[in-house]
């Protein structure tokens, strides 16, 4: 069976740096190029190399990329601290990490809430947000879920003692809208629970090392593994429709930005965005060649 192991080890071979590193050349350069930062992630990676070949080959702008930043919330925090200047960032992600505020499910409201806060306390800007929802989604191979009837979180009830759990890191971490918010809202724990890169959740699932992962919705790995996603029948899983969080400093300075990068967001929606996470994560080819392949495609770029 082909590894499917994540590209977002290889996505953007720059070296990880720390924050502390970062901010300490942020404020070192005499240059005013942008800093385009994204996580470990593909989807973000992907969508990071777009906002910097919009930069750079549509507007002109000097960009320096910064990849591979950890988690989210290492990310979060170099976009805070001016380490970077633009991150491509999801609602649900920002209100539980940034905002410290509990999960909202409706989509418009999660994106109002990160927006005004952001602005008045940070002084960062949300572009508008992309039309598919990367949510968290509890996920299991589908002969399991025919053999025994599981259509719903809820269904897990019985079993979930006898099973364990694969999730990334962070999502094992994360008190609001992570497991033991899971656990909470859905009263049940699952035997054990397992952290791991999210490649090789994937992996361990198609192997049996794990019974259960928390996917995400756009990654197309799913429908490769066969997995059944299951309806979150309490309504946990908040929305995380991706954005670009810009700092305002960079946004007064450049914003033409804005309706050029939100021009491409607005064709993202989750059968697209899907199609180019495959892209990566299953055919193996670099983000930015993805990135730049779609905004050629779309005439974004030339």
């Amino acid at each position: 069976m082909k590894s499917l192991l994540s590209r977002r080890d290889f996505c953007g071979r720059a070296a990880a740096l720390s924050v502390a590193s970062l901010c300490h050349t942020r404020y070192a350069r005499a240059d005013e190029s942008v800093k385009v930062g994204w996580p470990n992630e593909t989807e973000q990676a992907i969508l990071g190399s777009m906002a910097a070949l919009i930069l750079e080959r549509k507007l002109g702008v000097k960009v320096e990329r910064v990849a591979n930043l950890g988690g989210t919330g290492m990310a979060q925090q170099a976009l805070l601290s001016g380490a970077i200047d633009v991150l491509p960032d999801y609602t649900g992600a920002w209100l539980s990490n940034v905002l410290k505020l509990p999960p909202i499910a409706d989509p418009q409201s999660a994106y109002e809430t990160v927006r005004s806060n952001s602005e008045a306390k940070y002084r960062v800007t949300w572009l508008a947000p992309a039309r598919f929802n990367n949510t968290y989604a509890l996920a299991l191979k589908s002969t399991s879920a025919r053999h025994f009837n599981i259509k719903t979180i809820s269904d897990l009830r019985p079993t979930a003692a006898t099973q364990t759990l694969g999730s990334s890191v962070e999502f094992a971490a994360r008190p609001l809208d992570g497991y033991a918010g899971m656990v909470k809202r859905y009263g049940f724990k699952f035997g054990s629970l397992k952290p791991m890169d999210v490649g090789l959740m994937y992996t361990a699932i198609a192997n049996g090392a794990v019974d259960v992962i928390v996917a995400y919705a756009t990654d197309a790995r799913v429908a490769k593994l066969d997995l059944t996603v299951l309806e979150d029948d309490k309504l946990f899983f908040p929305a995380y429709n991706a954005a670009f969080t810009v700092r305002d400093e960079v946004m007064h300075r450049h914003p033409e930005f804005k309706p050029a990068m939100e021009a491409v967001t607005a064709t993202l929606d989750a059968a697209t965005q899907t199609r180019l996470n495959g892209r990566a994560d299953i055919d193996g080819l670099d983000c930015e060649q993805v990135a730049a392949t779609y905004l050629k495609e779309k005439k974004f770029i030339a």
